[in-house]
């Protein structure tokens, strides 16, 4: 079925059909003339979607519901994020109340302290730690996997090992011309951009088999170019070996990545299904060569 039919049959609009396709969530085939051909499959997850964002589930969470093989149970943790959304709006709303009646700074600490920090996601714990750019640069890498909450002791620790990891390290001092191509990597490096990489990083991990089917080309040629004499003199790849060598030296794996396991259950199973998906990957594209 092409996309004028699915939009029809799925009532969505053309631009939404093809924002969840760039999210990840379907794939539809595509034909030799460059059409994209919709399955009886993709048509059902479509429908699923639409259900879904009406219900206002985020994106992130629609993908977690798909991918799961208990979705009452997927559902289930959708319906407690909102029962304390709620919660937490409730003692917003009724420590605005006080706030208003009296303008008491310190008794207002107290009971943010005390009755809302305890609905605070890890993503809005970190951003508040880390306001600015810095903190946004984290949670668009990973705030997916940062909406649930610090319920255990352990993982409060977790956590300030995290905030003190992060609140101590220093950056990477580049040179000045890796620094200048830098810089203007990022600012010409939209959200969205970070968006899409880390839903194709997400297809990969768990469609592993068809995903590197279907962007067989393109992992060749990328492959191809990784290992040219023009890549290993270029900029990107001075700055990556930078960026690895100032993690292996400034605990990134023992620290941060080691507390951000225990912290988030979402990422240490990411993490578990991601070294499947490269160890299938190596297996296909670079074991085949040795």
């Amino acid at each position: 079925m092409f996309i004028k039919d699915v939009c029809r049959e799925c009532k969505l609009t053309k631009k939404a059909v093809e924002y969840y396709e760039q999210q990840g969530l379907i794939s539809p085939r595509i034909e030799n003339n460059g059409y994209r051909n919709y399955s009886y499959e993709d048509i059902c997850i479509l429908k699923e979607i639409s259900v879904l964002r009406k219900l206002d589930i985020s994106i992130s969470d629609i993908r977690y519901i798909l991918s799961s093989s208990n979705k009452p149970e997927a559902i289930r943790k959708c319906i407690y994020k909102m029962d304390l959304e709620i919660e937490k709006s409730l003692a917003n709303k009724k420590c605005l109340e006080q706030l208003m009646n009296d303008y008491n700074i310190e008794q207002t600490i107290f009971y943010i302290e005390e009755e809302i920090e305890k609905y605070f996601t890890i993503r809005e714990k970190l951003i508040q730690a880390f306001p600015g750019p810095y903190g946004m640069y984290l949670c668009l890498h990973f705030g997916q996997f940062l909406n649930g909450r610090i319920d255990t002791a352990q993982k409060e620790r977790a956590y300030e090992d995290i905030v003190n990891y992060l609140d101590k390290i220093q950056a990477i001092e580049f040179p000045k011309e890796l620094e200048e191509y830098f810089q203007e990597g990022l600012v010409n490096f939209k959200t969205e951009d970070v968006q899409k990489l880390n839903s194709s990083i997400m297809d990969f991990v768990n469609n592993t088999d068809k995903y590197l089917e279907e962007h067989k080309e393109e992992i060749e040629k990328y492959l191809e170019f990784k290992n040219s004499d023009e890549y290993k003199i270029s900029p990107a790849y001075k700055i990556n070996q930078m960026i690895l060598q100032f993690q292996q030296e400034n605990g990134y794996y023992d620290v941060f990545i080691h507390n951000l396991k225990i912290l988030s259950d979402s990422y240490r199973e990411y993490l578990e299904k991601l070294d499947i998906a490269n160890k299938a990957f190596i297996d296909r594209y670079l074991n085949k060569n040795i």
